[in-house]
């Protein structure tokens, strides 16, 4: 397992956000790691250079850090918000649920 290739979901920010960007890091060390390891120093780079926020590019720092300790970045996937609105007769948001085929609204 050489080339395996680890990906971490980086769930940062507030429960508002219901995206998140999927950010992938290539072992480069010459033994397998798991993703345990991989959020261990995902955590030791969030304390280093401030973390890796949703939306926002993952900083050259951030990379060099995952680098130093054995990871690097390959990739990332971003997932737009999901649309929302405000229904006119209750004031709640609404989303859709189903594959479109339906609806929930709420205020949490």
């Amino acid at each position: 397992m050489k080339r395996v290739v680890l990906v971490v979901a980086l769930l940062l920010g507030t429960g508002l956000s219901a995206h998140a960007d999927m950010v992938a890091y290539h072992n480069v060390l010459k033994q397998p790691r798991n993703d345990d390891q991989l959020h261990e120093d995902g955590y030791y780079c969030d304390a280093q250079v401030g973390p890796d926020r949703n939306g926002v590019p993952t900083s050259a720092a951030y990379k060099q850090c995952m680098l130093s300790r054995g990871w690097r970045y390959q990739s990332v996937k971003r997932e737009p918000a999901p649309q929302t609105w405000i229904d006119p007769d209750t004031g709640l948001t609404c989303h859709d649920i189903f594959g479109g085929f339906g609806s929930e609204c709420s205020n949490f």
